[in-house]
């Protein structure tokens, strides 16, 4: 029999490598395999030698010729991995000095395989207590083919001396709530949940905040009980893990447990906080049933608990299906399975980018039988980044942004930069070298991470053709995260030159850019790692006069075909960059900027890196920089703005803005671990006695500095706003626009009394 599907969780346990999954056709799978083996390397001149050692201690063994990362010839013996360990001591006592490194079973099983996230299964099954198939020992391949996994929302309710109140399941169609007044104690809950996790039957179990509250919690009250913590796909228990100062881990066997929290945060999209119904109303349009907070949240709930049951199950049961509501509809749960389907982790670390670098090249080195490199012992410090030509301040009409696309992915390609690459191109001539502006050296063969990105480049078009935006945006990531793994001292493969190779090459072409605009007359106004500013109504006949230009540069500087593409991205109608701040000169602000340009349209106001778009400042001060910036694009004069100005000051005098005024920001460490300063978050914290907790808090600064909302009766400190949250950008934005800044910015005669 010949199925495919998709291996959500591996591991070793009892001397057998254990999986399982979700197949094409829906049915739940379990693999179990004691074909364990691991390997050994050592010199290919001891292999004989070795192989004797081997062979009069009577342990079984595969023999095959391979080759270090640098290119020394090797010889491979595979052995059962059970016997490894002693095989590894008696290779050293006969002084053949094996490659040290302790084996990981579950994923050597699966590199040696090629395995990623979908797999071809070939063998005989019989049928499972946990899941439908059960396949011992088949043949494992791997697979393209796209499976849908069985996501379960989980959301626990519970009281203030830990009682678990009520459990919420979702899954796609179906919701359900185990109200603990429905059940003769809570342990018959505990039981029950058991028992409906294992009949819904999930791939990955997820929810807000799911692993360091909800999973933890229930791990804490089956153990209370003596209950089988057993949600998994075996009699194996649920087993927390946390760090001190970590997130926690939870693993269950046979299953993925995510943090849809973490997902969303880990995706990019900004929120005002990360709170499920600040999430859920920004995507979905409606949030919680119960939007209350703090301890006017516990009363409001204990009082539902108590007087209005249905009320209560609905409130959790909502919060479990919001959760799902929300993966689908950002697509993150389709996107999070693509990433490790692609990169060949497991779902848990889908959205990181050191574990799949290192996993993909891992796999492409075993099908060329070379050893990976030791993990680096020097100091890796990553490169310089991407250069940032000098701004010039001011308003501008018309102008293009133009942007490498794909920048460090293209500079891979056409550069054949690459870990393996380097490594070979130590003592080869200059003229089979092929050397980046920093020096570093890379092997004029194309290597594995050119080949990978080509097939991905290829991939991604192929998805943009399809409609296939998922596919689309996971290549899209993939790619671009390839050039800070490789500067990372984290990576196996992470060296200082080699991202130094990637952002010399970038700073060389932006300066090309530069120059070539430039001698057709057109100023560049500015210009950050892979784009350029430029005011002109041209846009793609530029770009397309560009890329011919440069591929017969390169062609005739480093002999090899150009991957870089330079494309009119988008023109702003009126572009303004701000002046740098108590500075006289024309210099403008680097990574932040506004621009205003028509989409499907309409007029829009596109900021970057300006306080309107910066979660750390005032939802008043986010919302009068963006309609000051579409009052300076209209073309207000002075007479205009200044009127608004005096509006804005008797406002917020009479306390009319009140409600925008509150920060909102996170600590990132315990309170308690604040000791060297002490920002207004951190005070504000201490007030309502937070010492070991972290987290986002909301504030106001008042005439006695930072005060938490609801904390007292002070009002806002309105003087410090003016001063510290508007004036500031206020000034520097009618300053760009050439106009007069006011010098007054006084509102104590602006009193309505």
């Amino acid at each position: 029999m010949e199925v495919e599907g998709f291996l959500v969780h591996s591991w070793v346990t009892q001397g057998q490598f254990r999986a399982a999954g979700r197949l094409s056709d829906g049915q739940s799978f379990a693999v179990v395999d004691r074909r364990l083996t691991s390997k050994l390397s050592v010199g290919r001149a001891q292999g004989s030698r070795a192989e004797n050692v081997l062979s009069s201690a009577r342990i079984p063994f595969q023999a095959f010729a391979g080759e270090s990362f640098d290119g020394q010839p090797l010889w491979f013996l595979k052995v059962p991995a059970d016997a490894w360990s002693k095989a590894h001591k008696l290779l050293i006592q006969a002084d053949c000095s094996p490659a040290h490194e302790v084996p990981l079973l579950a994923e050597n099983y699966r590199t040696e395989r090629g395995l990623r996230g979908t797999v071809k299964i070939q063998g005989e099954f019989q049928r499972g207590h946990y899941v439908d198939l059960v396949f011992t020992e088949p043949e494992l391949g791997p697979s393209a083919t796209p499976v849908t996994l069985r996501w379960l929302s989980l959301d626990i309710e519970t009281a203030r001396d830990g009682e678990v109140r009520a459990v919420a399941l979702a899954v796609r169609g179906h919701s359900e709530v185990l109200f603990r007044p429905n059940f003769p104690d809570e342990a018959t809950l505990l039981n029950e949940v058991t028992s409906r996790v294992r009949a819904l039957d999930p791939d990955v179990l997820t929810g807000w905040n799911v692993l360091d509250f909800d999973l933890a919690h229930l791990a804490q009250r089956y153990q209370r009980y003596g209950i089988p913590f057993t949600w998994g796909r075996t009699d194996e228990a649920v087993e927390v893990k946390k760090k001190p100062g970590a997130r926690s881990q939870v693993l269950v066997s046979g299953r993925q447990a995510l943090d849809a929290m973490r997902i969303a945060r880990m995706s990019g999209t900004r929120f005002e906080d990360q709170s499920l119904d600040t999430v859920a109303v920004a995507i979905l349009g409606t949030g919680k049933t119960v939007s209350l907070k703090g301890e006017e949240k516990l009363a409001e709930l204990d009082r539902l608990y108590e007087q209005d049951p249905g009320t209560f199950s609905a409130y959790c049961q909502r919060d479990a299906e919001l959760v799902l509501e929300i993966l689908e509809k950002t697509g993150l749960d389709e996107l999070t399975v693509s990433r490790a389907a692609l990169t060949g982790v497991e779902l848990t670390m889908a959205w990181t980018s050191i574990p799949p670098f290192e996993k993909i090249y891992e796999i492409e080195l075993a099908a060329r039988s070379i050893l990976p490199p030791p993990k680096p012992h020097q100091r890796v410090s990553g490169a310089s980044g991407g250069m940032v030509l000098v701004p010039k301040a001011g308003l501008f009409d018309e102008v293009q942004v133009f942007d490498f696309r794909s920048l460090y992915p293209s500079l891979i390609r056409t550069f054949g930069i690459d870990p393996l690459a380097q490594a070979r191109a130590v003592g080869q001539p200059e003229s089979a070298v092929l050397r980046a502006p920093n020096g570093a050296a890379f092997l004029r063969e194309r290597g594995i991470l050119p080949r990978l990105i080509d097939t991905y480049f290829a991939a991604r078009m192929e998805a943009q053709k399809a409609g296939d935006e998922t596919a689309s945006y996971v290549y899209k990531i993939l790619m671009n995260s390839f050039y800070g793994v490789l500067g990372s001292g984290s990576c196996r493969y992470g060296r200082t030159d080699l991202a130094g190779a990637i952002t010399t090459f970038g700073r060389k072409y932006l300066e090309w850019a530069r120059t070539w605009f430039s001698r057709r007359g057109l100023a560049v106004l500015y210009g950050d790692t892979d784009s350029v500013f430029v005011p002109t109504l041209e846009g793609p006949q530029l770009a397309q006069e560009f890329n011919a230009d440069l591929k017969a540069r390169i062609l005739e500087e480093y002999g090899v075909e150009s991957f870089l593409e330079l494309r009119a991205e988008k023109r702003y109608r009126r572009f303004l960059i701000p002046r740098m701040r108590n500075q006289d000169t024309d210099r403008g602000r680097a990574k932040g900027y506004a621009g205003w340009l028509e989409v499907e349209g309409k007029m829009v106001i596109d900021v970057k890196g300006m306080e309107a778009i910066r979660s750390d400042w005032t939802p008043l001060a986010r919302r009068i920089q963006t309609e000051l910036l579409e009052r300076l694009f209209r073309g207000e004069g002075l007479t205009q703005l200044e009127a608004w100005r005096q509006e804005l000051l008797r406002n917020l005098r009479l306390g009319l803005y009140d409600a925008e005024l509150v920060y909102r920001k996170a600590l990132r460490r315990n309170a308690e671990n604040y000791t060297a300063n002490e920002p207004p978050q951190v005070k504000a914290a201490r007030l309502l006695g937070w010492s070991n907790r972290r987290g986002r808090i909301e504030y106001l600064m008042t005439s006695r500095g930072p005060q938490p909302v609801g904390f007292s009766d002070l009002k806002p400190d309105y003087e410090h706003y003016l001063q510290h949250q508007l004036r500031p950008f206020w000034d520097s934005l009618v300053e760009a626009a050439g106009l007069k800044v006011s010098a007054s910015w006084d509102t104590q005669g602006l009193l309505p009394f």
